[in-house]
């Protein structure tokens, strides 16, 4: 599973046989009759008992197949035209249903189809009391159903903020937590879809606010107990986006999450290492105790390897990475600067011609002068030969540039009026080197 919506299509029942000529033909008539009026028939609960059955694969059919529908109208269109008829009232009343699985199933089917597609349509959904309705799907005693409720739900979420909230206020975390537990030590399909929507959950910005801890504990602990490739992904992608404004939750990091995050780093597939590189980097812009749980996991020798990957993505992620640690505490400054290897490497992507990896590398030489203490300072001029290497590739002037659109001067100006002796001896040194004349 991946970042993109589910089409519930890909759920397959032997039972129902989709293909058929009758089918089309069923299709055609619906098109060229009374559709309000068919409907209804379909639905009388006179005939629920002897031909809902085949009804309800109809009307599953129609809604499900937009490449054989497209032969008559639009399937957002024919979407519409089922619900002006508030059939969904019976639909519902089905999955309320305590006997004839299959109809209930086949009834939270149609659900789950409508849900994908606009925001109107959903919107009626949810209007009629369809989170409840979907929700009982989630306490059901067959996986299929739980799947199509989950699949509905995530889709939903998905859609936008307010629909994600919505769902968030209703209680989804905790029946998506529950099923979790009781499915954490299969490898079914359901649990996948779980992480997937979960995942969906965490999406959006602004952030949710509404059981963010609960999702942060929940994907953590899912990243560090699976070794599923579609889960650690989907898993690692949501909690990225959760961490984003880490430095506003004031929470501990597990230990563990951070040496698993490290691990996923140091894999071949770029689909692994991106969202692991991305969590870790916004925890590392939380505060100094964040900072250290990364740093204690030993993420810099990964660090080292990464900025040579052949992804430039990767390596701005690095290299962002690193400007938040030197923006730290004296410690975490010097793990950076003393080790000799990292901020060459660092350096080094100078060369390249990417104006998102310099404006990093801006930030880090920024961070650098404001918070280092004057010796580490003086120690990374001289061993990088930072200024020279800027100034002898004849680029001074742009990378001065970024760092003057990013306002950095102006913020190093005000730091030379700060009663800290070594960040005002930090403010004149960088200052002094940013005014050389563009002519060097």
């Amino acid at each position: 599973m991946n970042d993109q919506e589910k089409d519930t299509n890909s759920i397959k029942d032997d039972k129902i046989q989709y293909h058929s000529t009758q089918y089309l033909n069923h299709c055609l008539m619906i098109q060229n009759k009374n559709l309000n009026n068919l409907l209804k028939l379909w639905l009388n609960k006179m005939l629920i008992q002897k031909n809902l059955k085949n009804m309800f694969q109809k009307l599953i059919q129609m809604i499900s197949f937009p490449n054989i529908m497209d032969l008559i109208d639009p399937i957002e269109s024919l979407i519409q035209k089922v619900l002006q008829t508030n059939v969904q009232f019976n639909i519902f009343s089905i999955v309320k249903m305590d006997s004839i699985p299959l109809l209930r199933y086949e009834a939270l089917w149609i659900i789950s189809n409508i849900v994908f597609e606009t925001q109107q349509q959903i919107q009626i959904i949810l209007d009629n009391d369809g989170i409840n309705i979907l929700f009982l799907g989630l306490e059901s005693q067959y996986d299929e159903f739980i799947e199509l409720g989950v699949w509905a739900l995530a889709n939903i979420a998905a859609d936008n903020i307010k629909f994600r909230d919505m769902l968030l206020q209703k209680g989804i975390l905790f029946h998506l937590k529950r099923i979790w537990k009781q499915q954490k030590k299969t490898k079914s399909e359901l649990i996948k879809t779980i992480v997937w929507a979960l995942s969906n959950l965490a999406k959006g910005k602004p952030t949710t606010k509404f059981g963010i801890r609960g999702l942060i504990l929940i994907l953590s602990e899912i990243i560090i107990r699976t070794d599923d490739e579609e889960q650690l992904i989907d898993s690692s992608w949501g909690l990225s986006y959760l961490v984003q404004d880490i430095y506003e939750i004031d929470m501990q990091i597990d230990k563990r999450l951070i040496k698993k995050l490290t691990v996923l780093l140091n894999s071949t597939k770029h689909t692994l290492i991106t969202p692991a590189l991305k969590t870790i980097g916004n925890i590392l812009s939380g505060n100094d105790e964040q900072k250290n749980q990364v740093l204690q996991a030993g993420v810099l020798q990964s660090f080292e390897i990464l900025l040579q990957h052949k992804c430039k993505s990767i390596r701005r992620e690095v290299c962002w990475s690193l400007s938040n640690i030197v923006a730290g505490t004296i410690p975490q400054i010097k793990q950076i600067i003393r080790n000799d290897q990292l901020p060459k490497s660092l350096l080094k992507q100078l060369q390249l011609n990417d104006l998102q990896i310099k404006k990093q590398i801006a930030f880090f030489v920024s961070n650098s002068a404001i918070y280092a203490e004057l010796i580490d300072l003086e120690y990374l001029i001289g061993s990088c030969k930072l200024i020279q290497k800027i100034q002898f590739e004849g680029k001074f002037a742009v990378y001065k540039q970024l760092i003057e659109d990013q306002k950095i001067i102006a913020k190093v100006i005000q730091l030379q009026s700060h009663p800290n002796d070594t960040i005002y001896e930090n403010a004149l040194k960088i200052l002094d080197n940013l005014v050389i004349k563009d002519s060097l």
